[in-house]
């Protein structure tokens, strides 16, 4: 398989994981409680052990601000992740060990240590982790990434890049990437055991930001990219006017209480058709992508709404206070009531 860049030698990924695995985290031994986590900061997606008796060891530090977060993933034993497509952001993953064969649109790459892989938005993403897998990820805004590609390529119009995926770390880029990210991770953690400190060791202070974009520069001057109006069409084929207008739906709040069966008939289609559809191009069913949108923005309504469970609830399509609990309480593997906890503190 060809790479991206020429091959030297590797850095060292090992120094940049220890120093991640202090700031906060989550580990868990449950497949759902990975699933909840992920699905909160990422998105919603689907696990499936390679051997159901497999003990789980997932473990996720990150550092974020706004625009990007740095992360340490971890799974342990064999696995697959149902991600469906990245729509809202880019995703550069680093193996410290083992390594990732990824499903990627119609491409099939893989990933080990020395290597790595840009993830643009748009493809329909299935990834097997291979066992004793960990990785470091930077995560980027989509936004963010298309405005810095507008002022990188003078465009009047904002566009969509789409890198090629392979990484080689040994080269000069792929070193100055890895160094900017242990850059990021270093001062962000020595910043936060400073005594004067106030920020906490889970954010990013706005001086990461130049260090930030230095990362997204080299990747602009280095992988070879495609230019589109819409990743979509680019990368997936023409999506159907059914799946990308269910999604738009479904970013109005107010459309949250709906039913499946009426979300399609708003849309024009059979629930069978649009779940065709959705599982195709995201990989998620109509029922799945509901549930996460529900669940964000309930989470953002108790932190910020200033009203109670039964009321998030019904504002998200729950009838039943109880049911909407254990919906939360599956999606984000803590009860609603803790972040109402949270802000009386």
């Amino acid at each position: 398989m060809p790479h991206l860049f020429s091959c030297r030698m590797t850095p060292d990924l090992t120094d940049i994981s220890s120093r991640l695995a202090h700031a906060p985290g989550i580990r868990s031994g449950s497949a759902d409680g990975a699933v909840a986590a992920l699905s909160t900061s990422y998105r919603p997606h689907r696990l499936h052990l390679a051997n159901e008796a497999s003990a789980l060891d997932f473990r996720h530090h990150a550092i974020d601000c706004e625009e990007a977060s740095v992360n340490f993933l971890r799974y342990g034993p064999e696995l697959t992740v149902d991600a469906g497509s990245f729509d809202t952001f880019y995703m550069l993953e680093f193996p410290v060990s083992g390594g990732v064969d990824l499903a990627y649109g119609d491409k099939r790459l893989g990933s080990h240590a020395g290597t790595g892989l840009l993830l643009s938005p748009g493809a329909y993403i299935r990834s097997t982790w291979r066992a004793d897998t960990s990785q470091v990820m930077l995560r980027l805004k989509r936004s963010f990434v298309e405005r810095a590609w507008q002022s990188y390529t003078g465009d009047a119009e904002r566009r969509t890049p789409v890198f090629r995926a392979e990484i080689d770390l040994g080269s000069v880029a792929g070193r100055r990437i890895m160094s900017l990210i242990g850059l990021i991770v270093t001062e962000r953690l020595d910043e936060s055991a400073a005594p004067s400190s106030s920020m906490p060791p889970s954010s990013m202070p706005p001086s990461s930001m130049p260090l930030i974009n230095a990362v997204l520069q080299t990747v602009f001057e280095h992988a070879p990219a495609l230019s589109a109006p819409r990743v979509e069409s680019a990368l997936a084929g023409a999506v159907p006017h059914y799946v990308s207008g269910f999604r738009k739906l479904l970013d109005n709040p107010a459309n949250l209480q709906l039913a499946i069966a009426d979300l399609a008939a708003l849309l024009g289609v059979t629930p069978r058709t649009l779940t065709a559809g959705m599982r195709r191009f995201t990989g998620l069913s109509p029922h799945e992508y509901l549930t996460g949108q529900r669940m964000n923005h309930a989470r953002a309504l108790l932190r910020h709404g200033g009203i109670s469970v039964a009321e998030a609830a019904r504002k998200v399509g729950y009838a039943n206070a109880g049911r909407f609990a254990a919906s939360f309480r599956g999606h984000s593997g803590m009860n609603p009531s803790r972040l109402l906890d949270s802000q009386d503190r």
